[in-house]
């Protein structure tokens, strides 16, 4: 498995991989000592980033989302989101929600898209791999995603140029474009909103139709709108935040080296990889979501009073050096407790096991397909330009060639 004798990158040696946080620091922040941050709504937060604080916070029905979306709210977004995402529920109508989903999202539930993903890339990297450089941001890794959403959804591969354009501007969330961002963000709603209420078509065997047939298994059953907030979620995070994490793990296989020599060598070790990029890898430039107090709570050094905003910020947690020794190491052996990239308790990510399929696989695969695949030398890193928001941040770009090729002549 190659884990002795190797001296392992820290995240801080890939450039650019860390984005600037999207918060003004009021009083610096400590493993030891809870700070305060302004948020991007200009309310002030209590910014918790010990991992077992944080931990606590996420797992609290006390911590409340639903606040943080109203008019005039605390948030880390320019604008609200509709009220029925998941991310805006809180306890109970959270967990009705999520136990009408937990099984399509479920290992075994999605285990039937791996090999379509193999074919898909297959497909991808023999069209590409005859070409002197390929982007494979752009030529692999992006055509990969929507069409998996696609396929789990049962949306037609018609339709990816109609709400790509939609949901890509959502995810960014860029705040110098709130006008854009609040008529894409009607108009995917309401692209999600046909399909339930069967004004566009779409397949028998795909999400779509099985919420919509399966409604009633929920008490009460869900509505029109709770089933497109579902499907919503499911289309931005399913096809926009997997594609981010997917580019930027293979950034930092790609840009390290010592990461992608030990998939090619030692592919079963591929998910201990992935889930130490995964620790250290940010979405965008937030890694959660606030939360309002509807009671105090107490974390190690202070309580924080009802009312107040709560920042649990799972991007420094997961770097907190009491659970994780050396925590900018990027070693895939460390004993550690369990990361909380995905979240915790009731808010944890829904689509968490069709990222870590997806990226996997994809990893498996091309390591498998072009064992020495290398970051283009014509292109430096720093050079490389970025999509930055605050959903999502990631490279637009992922120039590669194998060894034989960049010796060419």
């Amino acid at each position: 498995m190659n884990k002795d004798n190797v001296v392992w990158p820290s995240v801080t040696d890939i450039p650019h991989y860390d984005g600037k946080p999207c918060y003004e620091i009021l009083e610096q922040s400590t493993y030891q000592r809870t700070g305060k941050i302004k948020l991007l709504s200009g309310h002030e937060a209590w910014h918790v980033i010990n991992y077992h604080d944080v931990k606590k916070v996420l797992a609290s029905n006390s911590c409340l989302r639903e606040p943080s979306n109203l008019p005039g709210a605390p948030s880390i977004l320019p604008t609200l989101t509709p009220k029925d995402l998941l991310l805006n529920l809180d306890f109970p109508h959270h967990s009705r929600m999520k136990r009408f989903v937990a099984k399509d999202y479920s290992t075994s539930g999605l285990v039937w898209l791996a090999p379509h993903m193999v074919n898909i890339i297959e497909t991808l990297i023999q069209t590409v791999c005859t070409r002197e450089q390929f982007d494979l941001y752009q030529d692999v890794l992006d055509p990969l995603a929507v069409q998996i959403n696609c396929l789990l959804l049962g949306i037609p591969l018609v339709e990816i140029e109609h709400f790509r354009v939609l949901s890509v501007t959502v995810q960014k969330a860029n705040p110098q474009q709130v006008q854009d961002l609040v008529e894409k963000f009607t108009a995917l709603y309401q692209y999600i909103f046909e399909h339930v209420t069967g004004v566009r078509q779409h397949t028998k065997d795909g999400l779509i139709s099985r919420f919509v047939a399966m409604r009633e298994n929920a008490t009460p059953q869900l509505n029109d709108e709770e089933i497109t907030a579902l499907l919503l979620g499911s289309l931005l995070g399913g096809d926009q935040n997997t594609l981010t994490m997917m580019t930027k793990i293979f950034y930092a296989l790609l840009f390290t080296e010592t990461l992608w020599h030990q998939i090619v060598k030692h592919p079963e070790t591929t998910e201990q990889v992935v889930n130490e990029l995964i620790r250290l890898t940010n979405l965008g430039t937030a890694s959660t979501f606030p939360r309002i107090c509807s009671k105090s709570i107490e974390v190690s050094d202070i309580t924080i009073p009802a009312g107040a905003t709560v920042f649990p910020d799972v991007y420094l947690a997961n770097r907190d050096p009491t659970v994780y020794i050396d925590p900018l190491t990027i070693n895939p052996f460390r004993n550690g407790l369990r990361h909380l990239q995905f979240g915790y308790g009731m808010h944890h990510c829904m689509g968490q096991e069709l990222a870590k399929l997806e990226i996997c696989t994809a990893i498996r695969t091309i390591a498998r397909l072009v064992p020495d695949l290398r970051l283009s030398n014509e292109v430096l890193p720093e050079n490389f330009f970025w999509d930055e928001g605050i959903i999502l941040r990631r490279p637009t770009q992922l120039p590669v060639s194998t060894i034989r090729k960049q010796n060419k002549g």
